[in-house]
């Protein structure tokens, strides 16, 4: 085992311990791009800071409804394409496009052969065997009194935010201001 890999593993492990602890502090969207921008050196930049607001609204499979793309997996998506840093002056470059989408759908096709699906509801029904829509107060309560004691998502944005930063560091290596050792 080279150096470069005892180094890339420790990155890993990072990611995904941040991804499991942000859950409970941001929330699952939020969380994981937080969880993978920090973890690659970007929890100070203002920018990153200003698309972190962004990903709010997509926590709980969108707005909280659970019938959306789930919070992490949204979170994961943002952060892979933030690192490929297209710009609004280049939606010509179709293959630039899709090559951002084919590494979201890396991550997206490991979330399904582990969660069973990238849905909110879904990955809810395979952890829990019930799915809860956030919007409904009683719904809502009921998931956050089962997840104080273990939280059903913890292991989700934890594994969302390893894969997205395997990801970037192997089709984006420039994109990280780690310090290596």
């Amino acid at each position: 085992m080279t150096e470069k890999s005892e180094i890339d593993r420790a990155v890993l492990d990072e990611a995904c311990r941040r991804g499991s602890d942000y859950l409970m502090r941001y929330a699952c969207a939020p969380g994981v791009f937080a969880a993978v921008m920090d973890t690659l050196g970007y929890g100070d930049d203002p920018a990153v800071n200003d698309v972190w607001k962004a990903a709010v609204g997509l926590i709980g499979g969108t707005g909280n409804m659970a019938i959306g793309t789930c919070g992490a997996m949204a979170g994961a998506a943002m952060a892979i394409s933030y690192s490929f840093g297209l710009t609004k002056g280049e939606p010509e470059d179709m293959m630039k496009m899709l090559n951002v989408t084919s590494v979201v759908a890396e991550v997206g096709k490991k979330m399904q052969e582990k969660y069973g699906h990238i849905q909110c509801q879904e990955v809810q029904f395979h952890l829990l065997g019930k799915s809860y829509r956030f919007t409904n107060p009683e719904a809502m309560q009921e998931f956050m009194t089962l997840s104080s004691e273990d939280p059903a998502c913890k292991e989700v944005t934890g594994d969302l935010a390893r894969w997205t930063v395997m990801k970037i560091l192997e089709h984006n290596p420039h994109f990280s201001r780690r310090k290596q050792k």
